[in-house]
C-alpha cells in the first residue's frame, strides 16, 4: 500500500507536468491560428480592394472579333456556329502571366477541334 502512495506521489508531479505542457501548446496553437487569420482577411480584403479596381468591363474591339470569328470558321470548316461571348482570359494590366494563366493556357491548348467531316 505504501508503494501504491510512493508511486502515485512521484507520478503525479509528472502528469501535472504534462497536462501543463500540452495546454501551454494547445494555447500557443490557438493564437497563431488566430493571427494567421487575421493575416488571411487582410489579405483577401487587399485582393478585392485590387480586383475591383482592376475589374471593368472588358470589351473587344471590331477588329479583334472579326479576327476571332476567321479563326473559329478556319477551325470548323463551314460548320454553323455562334459566337456567344468573348472575354479576356489575361487582365490588360497583368504584366506577367501567373501561374493560373498558364495553367489555363496549357488546358486550352490541349482541346483538339475535329475537322469537318
Amino acid at each position: 500500500m505504501e508503494q501504491a502512495v510512493a508511486a502515485i506521489k512521484g507520478g503525479l508531479p509528472l502528469t501535472l507536468v504534462g497536462l501543463g505542457i500540452v495546454f501551454v501548446v494547445q494555447a500557443l496553437i490557438t493564437v497563431v491560428v488566430t493571427l494567421m487569420r487575421r493575416f488571411d482577411e487582410g489579405w483577401h480584403r487587399d485582393e478585392k480592394e485590387t480586383k475591383s479596381a482592376s475589374l471593368e468591363e472588358a470589351t473587344v474591339d471590331h477588329t479583334t472579333l472579326v479576327l476571332l470569328t476567321a479563326a473559329v470558321t478556319t477551325a470548323l470548316q463551314g460548320r454553323a456556329f455562334t459566337i456567344r461571348r468573348v472575354r479576356r482570359l489575361l487582365p490588360r494590366n497583368q504584366a506577367h502571366p501567373s501561374w493560373q494563366a498558364e495553367g489555363r493556357a496549357v488546358l486550352h491548348g490541349s482541346h483538339h477541334v475535329r475537322r469537318g467531316r
